[in-house]
């Protein structure tokens, strides 16, 4: 029988962490400038092709600063599960404190396991490690942001479906409301413990404000930042933080990341549109559960696939 032991990642795991996520990907991929995916071979590919295929895990040099910056103190915690002294699976964890739904919670941002690891019980494993983490933290929930492709794995260990979510489009246009927007100068994942994070929760409010500090892929040279404004937002009866960030694809496009100190209302989501619209973009891109839609008092198209969250109480 198998020996299984889970513990905390470490910098040295960065190529065992890179070929387990590797084995799961079945082909690589190139896109051509005009916009064309054609399939490549793993070394012929830069860096940043290949991040755009796999994640920040698609290459050992990334993976280390990917895994630098999780352990250099931020609420993200790294996991990897051992069979036989091999590492076989790994999971990232992301400790947040948020209004409710979510609450004092461990968000299960990753769990990826190796093909050849499959019926090893490494997944089990790593589930009841975490559960015992949110034991001993005493925090109230496990979540997973986006369980549906493992649900028979969560539904296992006693998660279940509680919320879903889309991606959702806002159109650009001008409002009338007064606001001011100024540049964000502070990165301090502290001012927005306790806050909701009405739009682009894909994981959980503290691991998405990782996104916000500039220049955090300066050392991967192949990798420019798109173009990116990150605000100070203060509105009649709101202060909300939000990163505005241009669309590689479609540069009429922006993407919203906003955490609001209160639940969001229609004048927040008019002064985004404002903003957007005087900033030459055509329509805002974000993300949204359900419980958040009814309140954006605007109209909004959906697009893409649902996301479904899976929470268990502790």
């Amino acid at each position: 029988m198998s020996q299984i032991t889970v513990r905390q990642a470490t910098l040295a795991d960065a190529a065992s962490i890179t070929a387990l996520h590797n084995a799961t990907i079945a082909t690589w991929t190139r896109r051509l400038p005009s916009g064309e995916t054609v399939p490549a071979e793993y070394n012929e590919l830069t860096l940043f092709e290949r991040w755009l295929v796999g994640g920040p895990w698609a290459s050992i040099e990334m993976c280390a600063v990917h895994l630098a910056n999780l352990l250099r103190g931020s609420d993200g915690i790294p996991l990897v599960a051992e069979v036989d002294g091999r590492v076989g699976a790994e999971a990232e964890i992301f400790i947040g404190r948020e209004p409710e739904p979510f609450g004092y919670h461990i968000n299960i941002a990753k769990l990826t396991v190796h093909p050849n690891c499959a019926d090893s019980g490494v997944s089990s494993a790593l589930l009841t490690y975490i559960q015992q983490i949110g034991e001993a933290i005493r925090c109230k929930r496990l979540t997973v942001a986006d369980g549906e492709a493992q649900a028979p794995l969560f539904e296992h260990h006693r998660f279940s479906r509680t919320h879903s979510g889309q991606q959702i489009v806002l159109p650009a246009r001008e409002g009338r409301v007064f606001y001011q927007a100024s540049d964000l100068k502070a990165f301090d994942p502290a001012l927005i413990e306790g806050w909701h994070m009405p739009l682009g929760r894909y994981q959980n409010a503290r691991q998405e404000w990782d996104r916000l500090p500039p220049g955090f892929w300066n050392s991967v040279p192949e990798i420019v930042e798109t173009e990116s404004d990150r605000l100070h937002i203060l509105v009649t009866g709101h202060e909300a933080y939000a990163l505005m960030q241009q669309d590689r694809d479609l540069p009429s496009r922006v993407h919203a990341f906003v955490w609001s100190k209160r639940p969001v209302k229609g004048l927040l989501i008019m002064t985004l549109c404002d903003w957007a619209q005087r900033h030459d973009y055509s329509e805002i891109v974000s993300f949204a559960w359900d419980f958040t839609l009814p309140l954006l008092e605007m109209d909004f198209k959906r697009e893409g696939a649902v996301q479904h969250l899976y929470s268990r109480m502790l």
